[in-house]
């Protein structure tokens, strides 16, 4: 009898078994340069369990490279004791990596071991302050109707999906409409801010929580955003759903371990993160950086099932796109 009771009493503890070491630091990749999305999602995060769990050390890595198959490159062959994760994109790593990297890649994005979603903030399409193009109506209308070549700047392969829907819902002008790639949508958008009419580039796509900035400082203008919700700070930007239906594309952002963690490890994560994604400062950080989050992906069986769907949607469409043209 007392052998059980010392069992029952220990359950819990082992359960929880696994705690980071004070003693060791958790190296954190980022696949992309420093400003993007998912770094800023982390760290606003990282410093809520700190605020709880002070003894947690973090190491956050930047290692932008062919639309962050570098870091996951990293990820996948990296010892699964939770000491190493990625703070991931969706689009890049659930769906376009097979289409314009998949010569280097080195896993399949089931492999890893996926923990839950930071938050997801909806792409916007922006214009120079030069520009004459204010809505998407204007945008479509420009891009299959042009005689002059049009540069539209993308970071990261969500940015690059909603190019490529509108240029089908658009009939854009494939010859003369083209994407220059940057390596994270900070640098993307700044591009847009600094075009003068030849330097830099007249539009661009990126998730409005990196752009937000340019746009208060009135460097750039939203023309429209993707998805299906309007965005309660800007009530006066239109969806692109209104020129090219379906193009539900969000810049989503997630926590991914190795290959084969074990399941008292990933316990851990998602225990600790979704308490601090529900966490008033946390909430406060995504309405001001216009974010939000969804309680069903904020567990592995409901993030890997947002991650199908979003290869069940998209996949047909990118597998036809003429690569040879890029």
């Amino acid at each position: 009898m007392k052998r059980i009771l010392t069992i029952l009493l220990l359950l819990p503890a082992l359960a929880f078994a696994w705690e980071p070491s004070p003693n060791r630091p958790i190296e954190v990749i980022v696949g992309n340069n420093p400003g993007a999305g998912n770094e800023l999602a982390f760290r606003e995060l990282m410093s809520i369990i700190n605020q709880t769990q002070p003894t947690v050390k973090w190491y956050v890595l930047n290692k932008p490279g062919a639309d962050s198959v570098v870091s996951m490159n990293e990820l996948y062959k990296a010892t699964p004791d939770g000491y190493t994760i990625n703070a991931l994109s969706h689009m890049s790593t659930f769906v376009t990596n097979d289409i314009w990297e998949k010569s280097v890649k080195k896993w399949q994005w089931n492999e890893f071991t996926h923990v839950l979603t930071m938050g997801k903030s909806p792409q916007v399409l922006v214009a120079s302050v030069k520009s004459k193009i204010d809505t998407p109506e204007e945008f479509v209308k420009l891009i299959s109707t042009t005689t002059k070549p049009i540069s539209v700047a993308v970071g990261g392969g969500a940015h690059r999906t909603v190019f490529e829907y509108l240029m089908v819902k658009g009939h854009g002008n494939t010859e003369l409409v083209k994407t220059v790639k940057f390596n994270g949508p900070l640098q993307a958008v700044t591009s847009v801010a600094q075009f003068d009419g030849n330097l830099g580039t007249e539009f661009g796509i990126m998730p409005i929580a990196v752009a937000k900035p340019l746009i208060e400082a009135g460097k750039v203008k939203p023309v429209g955003f993707s998805g299906t919700h309007r965005m309660a700070q800007y009530p006066s930007v239109p969806l692109l759903n209104g020129v090219a239906p379906g193009v539900n594309v969000y810049a989503a952002w997630s926590i991914a371990l190795p290959p084969n963690t074990p399941q008292e490890v990933v316990d851990w994560y998602v225990r600790t993160f979704s308490a601090a994604v529900h966490s008033k400062q946390y909430q406060q950080w995504c309405y001001d950086n216009v974010v939000f989050t969804e309680d069903v992906e904020l567990s592995p069986a409901g993030l890997v099932k947002h991650a199908q769907s979003l290869r069940d949607t998209f996949m047909p469409m990118l597998e036809r796109i003429d690569i040879s043209r890029d």
